[in-house]
């Protein structure tokens, strides 16, 4: 049934059940029970199709023998309840998937392709990768794609959760359902309709959907054969009461108050209302869960093992030194840091700016990560670069060419048969700081251009919020070189690190560490950490970085790569799991002070006995319905978030 349909039908039952019950005509009590009986009967019929018994059948059973035994407004009040019961369910699964479905409809139908013939006005189902597509200002972006024209700012809060504008040029790459804030650009598309960011993250939506979280599973199991229980307790009681000589319709009056108190519908919902409004409160926000089970289990972990590269680091070089040597600087034979050099937060020499030109012009045409991160700096200084001439590549040393009549080269260390001393320990330190040096020679004067993997902006706060959490143990595991990793490590304030490891190095620690029973969260992005991912409690992939195979082994992804929502999961998970515990501890009490009542009540009360069932229906009714808004307070996340 349509949700607003079941809305409408649910209030025109309250209403009539208000009427009725303050004075109105009897007849509202009957409509009261037509209108709420819809979905009831709905229900009733679902679980008879799919051959389960279970607590719809209950309810439809005590209402049924509510109105057999002339107490239809019980039977109403019963019905009204469970309908509004069922209209909070809808409506905390409606909100987990709308922030997906505004996505999907901000996403344009159709492109704007460029060929030969000029542009074109095609579906997005006519696109193919390589395609090139203009994407208009002020407009949405239509598939995934590198920008290959154009400079403009970019709104990703839909599917990152970050509110700021992102600047996007040339090489950065656009997704499927974010908008184009500024300029026109023209994209290389990289990945054709149905294969989008979009579409996957559509897919993790519907995964976590129907992988129900484990205390869901265990009370689903047990509300199929508890209600088995509860219609056996209620015939033994009406046979009973019928033998000691109980009227029977007072026997089935007693009888159907004990089916309804001892009914698990609170005890059923308790954790699926939960789980669904924590992933519905995540996926705003741009951390994807595949479902209620590992929210669950994100509020045990006491173990994290993250990679070092696009998951601490920004898995991008940037050039962080220029140290410049040779006579024209500092005299014949010797090199020492002086003003030749640059640090970050310095402005250039002239030497350096001289230098890194000159390589930004050997570099230039090169795709290698650390030719873009010289380029890259080059531009920012806006540099002009030297014409040279008769560029080569020389496989595993670097790039020669002439320039001003003599050989200039920039490569590895294994490029140059002799250096200067004093300059070849430069070049040693900055190998033992971990760093990856380019060295440029051009006659008699040399330069080391240093360029590391930048830690990304918070990554150490991020880290010191889950120590505070109680996370025991935070491991760097890694497959660079161990130089590297140490010198990411200390500036991220990691302890442990494990370093040059294969992807089947970093799933056996993992392993181990299970195996000596820690709970544990694995964080990754690349192909080579998608065992792990998958051999961890949890694997956390990251979305903006993650490469496919790592975003499908991954339980949980965050799509703005952002190392500090770790904490906000874990604080997710652990307020999860107490909401859970207080509304199964709710539901249980509840269950057993109404199956008392139901016992006691016609020998305490024997002139009362009419009391009985709308007691037990408002105490049934009630308390799944206050289960689900307990559930529902995590639509706005743990507190203090």
């Amino acid at each position: 049934m349509d949700r607003r349909i079941h809305t409408v039908l649910t209030s025109l039952c309250g209403v009539s059940l208000a009427v009725a019950i303050f004075g109105g005509p009897v007849w509202a009590s009957w409509l009261a029970v037509a209108f709420g009986s819809v979905h009831a009967l709905e229900e009733g019929w679902d679980s008879l199709r799919r051959k389960e018994f279970d607590v719809h059948i209950l309810m439809l059973l005590a209402a049924a023998g509510s109105i057999f035994v002339g107490h239809p407004t019980e039977a109403a009040v019963l019905l009204f309840l469970f309908a509004l019961a069922g209209t909070l369910e809808e409506f905390a699964m409606a909100r987990t998937k709308s922030a997906i479905e505004g996505l999907i409809k901000l996403r344009p139908d159709e492109a704007i392709r460029i060929d030969a013939h000029g542009e074109t006005r095609v579906p997005v189902g006519e696109i193919v990768v390589g395609d090139l597509v203009r994407v208009p200002a002020f407009q949405g972006v239509p598939l995934d794609g590198e920008i290959v024209e154009g400079v403009t700012q970019a709104d990703e809060s839909a599917m990152t959760g970050e509110a700021r504008p992102v600047d996007k040029r040339e090489g950065d790459r656009l997704l499927a359902g974010t908008q184009n804030l500024e300029g026109t650009v023209t994209i290389r598309v990289t990945a054709a309709s149905g294969a989008t960011m979009l579409e996957k993250v559509v897919a993790l939506v519907h995964d976590a959907q129907e992988n129900k979280a484990s205390g869901e599973r265990i009370s689903q199991w047990f509300g199929q054969r508890y209600t088995f229980f509860v219609l056996g307790a209620a015939l033994l009681s009406w046979g009973i009461r019928l033998a000691v000589g109980q009227a029977p319709p007072a026997a089935l009056f007693a009888s159907l108050t004990l089916l309804v108190a001892l009914s698990p519908c609170a005890l059923v919902i308790s954790t699926p209302a939960t789980t669904l409004s924590a992933l519905a409160w995540a996926a705003q926000r741009g951390m994807l869960v595949r479902g209620g089970e590992f929210i669950e289990t994100l509020g045990k972990i006491d173990t994290v093992f993250l990679d070092k590269t696009g998951t601490l680091t920004e898995g991008k070089f940037a050039l962080t030194e220029i140290c410049v040597c040779g006579p024209a600087l500092v005299g014949a034979g010797v090199c020492k840091d002086d003003a030749g050099c640059w640090h970050p937060g310095e402005d250039p020499s002239q030497a350096a700016r001289m230098m890194l030109g000159l390589a930004a012009a050997l570099e230039q045409h090169s795709t290698h990560p650390l030719a873009t991160a010289i380029v890259k700096k080059a531009n920012e200084w806006e540099l002009p670069l030297p014409n040279v001439e008769n560029v080569k590549v020389v496989p595993g040393k670097g790039v020669e060419a002439q320039w001003q009549g003599s050989v200039v080269r920039i490569g590895q260390r294994r490029f140059f048969d002799d250096m200067p001393a004093e300059f070849e320990e430069h070049v040693k330190a900055f190998a033992e700081r971990g760093e990856t040096i380019a060295i440029l020679n051009s006659g008699e004067q040399w330069a080391a251009l240093t360029m590391a993997d930048q830690p990304k902006p918070g990554v150490r706060e991020a880290l010191d919020k889950l120590r505070a959490r109680g996370i025991k143990r935070i491991w760097m595991l890694t497959g660079d070189q161990p130089a590297t990793a140490h010198a990411v490590a200390a500036q991220v304030g990691i302890d442990e690190v494990h370093a040059g490891l294969l992807p089947q190095d970093k799933e056996k620690l993992v392993a181990d560490s299970i195996a000596k029973g820690q709970t544990l969260a694995f964080i990754g992005d690349g192909v080579n950490d998608a065992p792990s991912l998958a051999r961890a409690h949890v694997g956390i992939g990251m979305g903006g970085l993650g490469s496919d195979i790592a975003l499908n082994a991954a339980d949980v992804v965050l799509m703005d790569d952002k190392v500090d929502r770790i904490s906000d999961l874990m604080a997710l998970g652990s307020a999860t799991r107490r909401t859970i515990r207080a509304n199964l501890v709710f539901a249980g009490v509840i269950i057993g002070l109404l199956t008392l009542n139901s016992v006691l009540w016609g020998a305490l009360m024997p002139g009362r006995a009419e009391m009985m069932l709308p007691i037990a229906v408002i105490g049934h009714e009630g308390s799944t319905v206050i289960v689900i808004l307990n559930g529902l307070r995590l639509l706005a996340g743990p507190r203090g978030l």
